[in-house]
């Protein structure tokens, strides 16, 4: 396990590459996967996947777990998480991403109710970051290069609100971003990469655009052309990589660029002639 100092912060590399960062007796994201905690009296959370509230629950008989509310559900139960994977029937469980399985743990307090907390969302609908003194905690709202590289595309649930999210951290105030996942970065180097993710997402929203023909494509036959680009190969990331396909549809269909259909029982996706 590695961590090092950022000013008034102690940062852990826990499990899935998570930041965890303490400030004085607060814990954002926990997820070291042993007790460093501390005097932590506080302990917030940026979203409902459970990499990144993993140790919460070591935590919830001293301390207060904060979230954000229209989060709060997923904290408690993962399990929803999984079902909104599975169109809401209960997805078997050894076809569920590792990223979202965990323990549920009770929220006591929402996280908006604190001054330092900022909407980040598009990642998930109700994602948050924490602006702590000369630092942005964004969870996974912004992600490292090299993840796209890796991955080719990453889970987000609409494009356009990540979008939207990422130009509001361009205009914030501070010194240090620290991802979800991955190295921390002064802000010369942090603002390359917030501007490098939103290219990233207006690639992939251009891209999908042009698989979609005039004849129009099924869904499914969509998806499996997209995951073929990007190299996934197993299926739990085939899972996991529904839902931003679906939301750059759901945009690409907001913008008037496409419309649905059914054909012989198949939702197929047509662009707007």
């Amino acid at each position: 396990m590695m961590h090092l100092k950022l000013e008034k912060f102690t940062i852990y590399k826990g499990r899935f590459g998570i930041n965890t960062v303490i400030w004085n007796n607060n814990v954002f994201d926990p997820n070291v996967g042993r007790d460093v905690y501390g005097n932590v009296k506080t302990v917030f959370i940026t979203h409902g996947h459970a990499d990144h509230f993993a140790d919460a629950y070591l935590l919830k008989d001293r301390a207060k777990i904060v979230a954000p509310k229209l989060e709060a559900n997923m904290i408690e139960d993962p399990t929803i998480n999984w079902r909104g994977l599975f169109s809401w029937a209960f997805l078997p469980e050894d076809m569920v991403t590792p990223y979202f399985r965990g323990r549920g743990v009770e929220v006591d307090e929402f996280a908006e109710n604190y001054p330092f907390c900022i909407p980040l969302p598009g990642h998930t609908y109700a994602h948050v970051g924490y602006l702590v003194e000369n630092s942005l905690i964004a969870g996974d709202s912004v992600y490292p290069i090299e993840y796209w590289r890796e991955f080719g595309i990453l889970y987000y649930t609409d494009p356009d609100l990540v979008i939207e999210s990422l130009y509001r951290m361009l205009k914030l105030d501070w010194d240090y971003l620290i991802p979800g996942h991955g190295e921390i970065f002064e802000r010369k180097d942090g603002l390359k990469v917030i501007r490098e993710n939103i290219r990233m997402i207006e690639d992939i929203d251009r891209m999908i655009y042009s698989m979609i023909p005039e004849e129009g494509i099924r869904e499914d036959e969509l998806i499996a052309e997209v995951a073929r680009v990007a190299r996934v190969r197993n299926l739990k990331s085939v899972i996991v990589l529904k839902p931003p396909v679906k939301g750059h549809l759901s945009s690409l269909y907001r913008r008037g660029l496409i419309v649905a259909e059914e054909r012989d029982g198949y939702v197929v996706w047509k662009r707007f002639k």
